[in-house]
């Protein structure tokens, strides 16, 4: 019993060297003071995003409650903070290029948080949409620069560490939809919270002032590098898109789906939201081991049968038990997607990591905003469980077509 759960649990030493950046080769030691410092302050960074993102999505039933939306009105807000995304990220791309992630992951985390005030002020359904656009704009700038700041430390550490990023942001949203479920089960309103929220998040990343890395040689003056991307760059693109876009839609719909599918109360509805984030961080945290054991392709084919199993058993079965199941199951799933994805990603571009991994997560990144507002058009025509059986067909994909686009890259894991 204990070698077939140490096949698929690292015990609790490994998980902390590897979190921690300490584990190399057979030895444990630590990492260069600055080295480690920009660690620690880049998962702040990953933190605060996935707990302001988590704080919106995990408060979006009572946005929707506020202003009396409908599913077909709650989707035109979603798309706003589309929108702005999409403006924002080959900007923020651009500017990276000539001033470094340093310079910009900072300012838009600290303004990312703060945008988190105008959502709550906000007196009307348009000016929710507006609030929303400029919301999802930063979101657009900070994903960006703190992704290119990952890759920098990254490199200086010199071992893959992206999953344990991705770990902290997983986390993140699920220390605020718990937190958030906590407090407004007790009584406290939904705009308090938002507001303490946003001033918490404020200090954290202050907290990480000064310790971020230069990029290595930022180029004033040239183009940000995105060139049309070869075929195998579109093809991983495509299954971050499909992996980003099953996430989003959970992250941002898990809640209202629980709400108005399994009629749970708006105090129990985050819930959800917190069973998807929870199994997701803890899939991410055990990632690397898994991936190590079992190798990427046969995780590939693992996470889309999961995701399928998943959201079949809370499309099937809408009772509020079952939904959880379900989408605790779906976040095991989805989980080490974006790792296994972004690590070939790295890989697959001669020159370098930069550029493919440039290519394929935007890509993916437009299926994780795309993916919420499309449920909710879809949902307004069908209802949700239908709208979310894309998510189950997206989920057979990745097990499937998603191994023979993995295969050829094999070799460079």
């Amino acid at each position: 019993m204990n070698r077939l759960f140490s096949a698929f649990f690292p015990s609790v030493n490994e998980i902390i060297a590897a979190q921690a950046g300490l584990l190399v080769g057979e030895r444990y030691r630590p990492l260069s003071g600055r080295s480690g410092r920009a660690r620690r302050a880049t998962s702040t960074l990953f933190l605060v995003d996935g707990m302001t993102f988590g704080t919106w999505a995990a408060l979006i039933p009572s946005f929707q409650q506020k202003f009396s939306l409908s599913e077909a009105q709650l989707s035109w807000v979603l798309l706003g903070l589309v929108v702005g995304a999409l403006i924002s990220m080959p900007l923020t791309g651009r500017v990276i290029t000539g001033w470094g992630s340093r310079a910009i992951a900072f300012p838009a985390a600290l303004a990312f948080c703060s945008a988190l005030t105008l959502l709550v002020l906000a007196p009307n359904y348009t000016v929710l949409i507006a609030a929303a656009l400029l919301f999802g704009a930063l979101k657009g700038a900070v994903d960006v620069s703190i992704n290119a700041q990952a890759i920098t430390v990254e490199n200086a550490i010199g071992k893959p560490i992206m999953s344990s990023f991705q770990a902290f942001w997983s986390f993140g949203g699920l220390a605020a939809a718990f937190f958030l479920s906590l407090a407004m089960s007790r009584g406290f309103s939904s705009g308090s919270l938002m507001l303490t929220m946003a001033a918490v998040f404020l200090v954290l990343t202050l907290s990480t002032s000064g310790k971020l890395l230069p990029d290595r040689s930022p180029s004033r003056g040239e183009s940000p590098g995105f060139s049309l991307p070869d075929s195998k760059l579109l093809r991983l693109g495509g299954l971050a898109f499909l992996a980003l876009f099953s996430e989003g839609v959970l992250l941002d719909w898990s809640a209202v789906y629980a709400r108005s599918v399994a009629d749970m109360s708006l105090a129990t509805a985050p819930m959800a939201f917190a069973a998807f984030a929870l199994s997701m961080a803890a899939g991410r945290f055990v990632g690397d081991h898994w991936i190590g054991r079992f190798g990427p392709i046969a995780m590939l084919r693992f996470s889309g049968l999961l995701m399928t199993l998943g959201v079949g058993i809370a499309v099937l079965m809408p009772a509020w038990p079952a939904v959880l199941v379900g989408f605790t199951t779906t976040g095991v799933g989805i989980a080490n997607l974006v790792p296994i994805l972004f690590g070939a990603a790295g890989r697959a571009h001669h020159d370098g990591a930069g550029p493919g991994l440039a290519t394929v997560t935007t890509i993916g990144y437009f299926g994780f905003l795309s993916g919420p507002p499309v449920i909710g058009a879809l949902a307004a025509f069908a209802g949700l469980p239908l709208a979310f059986v894309m998510v189950i067909v997206f989920g057979m994909i990745i097990a499937t077509l998603g191994v023979t686009v993995i295969r050829p890259l094999l070799k460079m894991f």
